[in-house]
């Protein structure tokens, strides 16, 4: 009995699963490296400073500027409180703007699935990475201005209750557990209907060419601009690193008291122990960084198969 020109040979099928294993793959090996690039706190200080100064001026014009406030610390001003009557008494702490609450995670991970999507140009997988950079910021940023009122309808109806602010963790949690997760699935599957990646896929015929390993590697000649933006800002980035571990007083001064701490046990001790763990674990990971952009800036993979079309 012949098999009909439209079945789907079990070659095929374990082709597809194959590919399917190898993209999941590299999504498991992409989250591991983002989970440990941001292991040590405040890892992306600069952006959660700019995401709390966004969220702290959108609050203040909605509703009010005496309705939030800065907590000044040691560390980056990512920290706000709240204020209002119905919380006198309730113990509700501050809020911080950590490296999981910047939506850096969502973003890296949309636009790796994004740049991972066989049969579509760079062109159209950058200009998705962008829009849905945008639409995960903004997101974020109506989240993190939601909460107060969220926290307000719970403590009115139960004045100075403690925990009476349960509305807001409990979107905060949905949000950074379900919300998100939601919002990436969705937004890569809009993305990829509407580049007709379905179509583009099919064209391209053998996809196990688009998932094999590079056949040589070359160096850029000459370098494109965004390479030479990128090698600058590698610079900076090792320069940055180098100097906190060999030069920075206030990095060696941290050092010597964290070393002074070995084997003690004490809040003390704890806390120093931490600050430069956090300190050296910045700058070497930054350090990591730096070299893995200037390997992509000033070399090219070939693969198999470029005949990726450029729309």
């Amino acid at each position: 009995m012949e098999r009909p020109e439209d079945d789907v040979s079990w070659s095929e099928i374990g082709d597809r699963l194959k590919i399917i294993g190898i993209v999941v793959g590299l999504l498991v090996v992409a989250e591991l490296f983002y989970r440990w690039i941001t292991y040590p706190n405040d890892s992306f200080a600069i952006y959660q400073e700019a995401i709390t100064w966004a969220w702290y001026h959108t609050h203040s014009l909605i509703f009010g500027a005496e309705s939030v406030s800065y907590v000044t610390t040691d560390g980056p001003a990512t920290i706000l409180q709240f204020t209002h009557a119905s919380f006198i008494g309730s113990s509700m702490d501050p809020l911080e703007v950590t490296d999981e609450c910047a939506g850096i995670h969502e973003i890296a991970f949309v636009s790796f699935m994004i740049w991972m999507t066989p049969g579509v140009s760079k062109r159209l997988k950058l200009r998705g990475i962008f829009v849905m950079a945008g639409v995960l910021s903004l997101l974020n940023l109506v989240r993190l201005v939601v909460l107060y009122p969220l926290a307000v309808s719970g403590c009115v109806e139960n004045p100075g209750e403690y925990g009476c602010w349960a509305p807001m963790w409990e979107f905060h949690q949905f949000m950074l557990e379900i919300g998100f997760l939601l919002v990436i699935v969705l937004g890569w599957t809009g993305w990829y209907l509407a580049v007709g990646g379905p179509a583009k896929t099919k064209q391209m015929g053998d996809l196990n060419m688009r998932f094999s390993l590079p056949t040589h590697i070359s160096q850029r000649q000459p370098l494109p601009q965004l390479s030479v933006v990128v090698l600058l800002l590698a610079g900076i980035l090792a320069t940055s690193s180098v100097y906190t571990l060999g030069f920075d007083d206030e990095a060696e001064q941290q050092r010597i008291e964290a070393e002074g701490c070995e084997d003690i046990i004490s809040a003390y001790c704890s806390e120093e122990t931490k600050q430069w763990d956090t300190i050296s674990g910045k700058a070497w990971r930054y350090l990591l960084v730096s070299g893995i952009a200037t390997s992509f800036a000033a070399l090219k993979l070939h693969w198999r198969n470029e005949s990726e079309e450029e729309e």
